[in-house]
């Protein structure tokens, strides 16, 4: 077991995201509370992570852009050696989750500000439930391009999140 733990270690130290970048272009200012889970996002990406492309020639750290266009998701990798690897793939399979994912923080977050705090567990719980299976889903979206581990997948789920909202 401690071998197997150790290889893990290995790696993660050699397949990891040093930095994220979120590309925009929309012209709409982003509410408090999405820039806020994007930067706590971002924040804990790059704490632990994580990620590796399955073109073995790319070598970690990586700098990860992330942009959302006409339903498209854009992940632009950069390596240690400065390569390159575009991946654009569609969300449409994951809309209606970041929709329940959205409507799911907005009831917990309304609940918090108004001081209510009846059912604010059950909300809660159906907000890591609905996180969970978006990132469960998006790594599915993304397994031939790239394996992760599931906290990476949920803070890229969330970065989608903040992109789209």
């Amino acid at each position: 077991m401690l071998m197997l733990n150790q290889y893990r270690l290995g790696l993660m130290k050699n397949n990891y995201i040093h930095e994220v970048n979120i590309v925009s272009h929309k012209k709409n200012e982003i509410t408090d509370f999405i820039k806020y889970e994007r930067e706590a996002a971002i924040h804990d990406l790059v704490s632990d992570n994580f990620i590796k492309i399955q073109n073995e020639n790319f070598l970690s750290p990586f700098v990860m852009n992330l942009s959302l266009e006409d339903g498209m998701l854009g992940i632009k990798i950069i390596d240690d050696k400065e390569q390159v690897l575009n991946i654009t793939k569609s969300i449409s399979g994951l809309k209606k989750i970041i929709q329940n994912y959205h409507l799911a923080c907005s009831s917990y977050y309304d609940q918090i500000k108004n001081g209510s705090t009846e059912n604010l567990q059950e909300v809660e719980n159906l907000r890591r439930k609905i996180h969970n299976e978006g990132a469960k889903d998006l790594d599915l979206i993304l397994k031939n391009d790239l394996e992760m581990d599931i906290n990476t997948s949920r803070r890229l789920f969330t970065l989608l999140y903040s992109l789209f909202i």
